[in-house]
C-alpha cells in the first residue's frame, strides 16, 4: 500500500511539473500577445488621428479656396 502511494504521489508531482510549465508558457504568451496587442492598438490610433489630420486639412484648404474665388468673382463683374 506504501508503494502505491508514494508511485501515485510521484506521478502527481510529475503532472503538477507539467502543468505548471504549461502555466508558464501560456503566461509568456499572454504577456507577448498583450504587448503586441497594444503596439497594434497604437498604431490604429495613429493612423485615425492622421487621417482625421489630413480630412481637416483638405476641409481648411476647401474654405481658403473658397473664399479666394469669392474675393475674384465680384471683382471679374
Amino acid at each position: 500500500m506504501d508503494a502505491t502511494t508514494a508511485k501515485q504521489i510521484t506521478q502527481w508531482r510529475e503532472e503538477l511539473k507539467t502543468h505548471r510549465e504549461k502555466l508558464e508558457q501560456a503566461q509568456l504568451v499572454v504577456a507577448q500577445e498583450t504587448k503586441l496587442i497594444a503596439m497594434i492598438e497604437g498604431g490604429i490610433q495613429f493612423g485615425e488621428s492622421l487621417l482625421k489630420q489630413t480630412v481637416e486639412e483638405h476641409l481648411q484648404s476647401d474654405k481658403v479656396e473658397s473664399v479666394q474665388q469669392s474675393e475674384k468673382a465680384p471683382s471679374k463683374k
